[in-house]
């Protein structure tokens, strides 16, 4: 059986040997090498703890099924949380052809920030600020104090398959707003409004119990020693780098997914307004983001969780610029929609991923909040910006095409110091 050591530079080496027949690596108790020149007892048994907890992560192998069902619950959450922000696209279109007709696409998807930023009590609101305090604020709220929990949670039961089993979990949300977009289309012609909103909160009840019950949190060696405090201990250059490229690139990030119905309509005017044919640009939007969040989550386990963060707000940023800015056709728009859905939203699900491999795991659960904070201002106010551009420039698609593309390629460049710090070689799987 192979053995784990850890040496006096805390230097890990992980054992790589299967046990036979099984597939499974060894379940290997630390043993730990102090230094010989320590003089206190104490030092030395608190060199021995840091050291045990710096190799909790490499004794316990991937998966198993108490794993996968917490990759369950934290897809359903997923499916149920972030997918609904993807939806407002379908509500947005909603709200400026019927309910608020005439209100501007930049003031309605403020209301879709503040959403990202309850659900049963939004279903009796009849004045557009209403909207704002249900459907937005306190929505929103109530589902980011969730986002760290089911973002952060993969990463404590993967090692090698993190990348893949975070992919999966995220996947909820491209795959569930594929879904509710669907859904909700359909209730809002059926059965109206307020209707459609008792409808979902109920079922999302269900959904959340099941997944209550799924979810458990693994927690590193050692932690009942960690210091609680508000800032991570592991902040400096790298952590700001990850943050401002999250910061940036947010705010080019949801515009298609807010305005793609509505640039359906203006695009092709010869569609029935009502058919279910202006919503599918949007729905295989979030399909493809599905699949495109597992893509990802392998080939971080292979290329490296660093270098395919930055691929995703590059390539994202690529797509609008030199594929939305000249889609006019019904069909362009399908082809934007896959395109950007499959390489847009990686960063989502490699950001707990990055930050495990980064600052490990005993803060990763405050870290990850503080990236998910670092959304906020660009969940907030980034489509509500690109609602500004469109009528500034006259009702020009270009410009809101430009305006996203380019924050999110800024983003991408933001990244580049924490990866290069990391490691300096180009081609380095970091």
């Amino acid at each position: 059986m192979a053995e784990l050591s850890l040496v006096q530079s805390h230097h890990i080496l992980p054992a790589e040997e299967k046990l036979p027949g099984t597939g499974a690596s060894p379940q290997v108790e630390p043993v730990a090498v102090v230094p010989e020149k320590s003089t206190s007892t104490d030092a030395l048994a608190t060199a021995n703890s840091e050291l045990v907890a710096h190799a909790a992560e490499w004794i316990y192998p991937d998966g198993g099924l108490r794993a996968w069902l917490v990759v369950l619950g934290c897809f359903i959450m997923a499916s149920t949380c972030i997918a609904w922000g993807l939806v407002w696209g379908v509500f947005e279109d909603y709200y400026h052809s019927n309910k608020f007709a005439g209100t501007r696409l930049s003031t309605l998807s403020l209301v879709g920030g503040l959403f990202s930023f309850t659900l049963n009590a939004s279903a009796f609101a009849t004045k557009l600020y209403q909207v704002f305090l249900f459907q937005g604020c306190l929505l929103g709220l109530s589902w980011g104090i969730s986002m760290p929990l089911y973002m952060a949670l993969p990463s404590q039961w993967f090692l090698r398959k993190r990348g893949l089993a975070t992919g999966i979990a995220i996947a909820g949300s491209g795959m569930g707003g594929a879904a509710w977009s669907l859904v909700v289309r359909s209730l809002l012609s059926n059965l109206g409004y307020r209707n459609t909103m008792l409808v979902c909160s109920n079922l999302y009840a269900v959904l959340w119990t099941a997944a209550w019950f799924m979810i458990a949190e693994r927690r590193p060696a050692g932690y009942r020693d960690i210091q609680k405090r508000w800032l991570p201990q592991n902040t400096g250059p790298v952590f700001y780098s990850i943050a401002l490229s999250v910061f940036v690139g947010i705010f080019g990030y949801l515009s298609p997914y807010y305005f793609i119905t509505t640039y359906v309509k203006s695009q092709v005017p010869s569609l029935d307004p009502e058919s279910i044919l202006v919503v599918v640009p949007l729905v295989l939007m979030s399909m493809s983001g599905g699949f495109g969040r597992i893509l990802a989550g392998r080939m971080a386990d292979r290329l490296g969780s660093i270098n395919m963060f930055f691929t995703s707000f590059f390539l994202g940023g690529l797509a609008q610029i030199f594929i939305w800015t000249f889609a006019h056709s019904y069909a362009s728009i399908l082809v934007f929609g896959v395109i950007y859905g499959l390489v847009g939203g990686w960063f989502l699900n490699l950001l707990p991923v990055v930050c495990a491999q980064l600052f490990g795991l005993n803060d990763l659960a405050t870290i990850t909040g503080f990236m998910v904070l670092a959304n906020s201002p660009g969940q907030l106010s980034g489509a509500s910006i690109g609602g500004a551009v469109f009528s500034a420039s006259g009702g020009n698609w270009r410009a809101v095409s430009l305006y996203s593309g380019c924050t999110m390629l800024v983003g991408s460049c933001f990244v580049l110091f924490a990866r290069f710090s990391h490691d300096k070689r180009v081609w380095a799987k970091i």
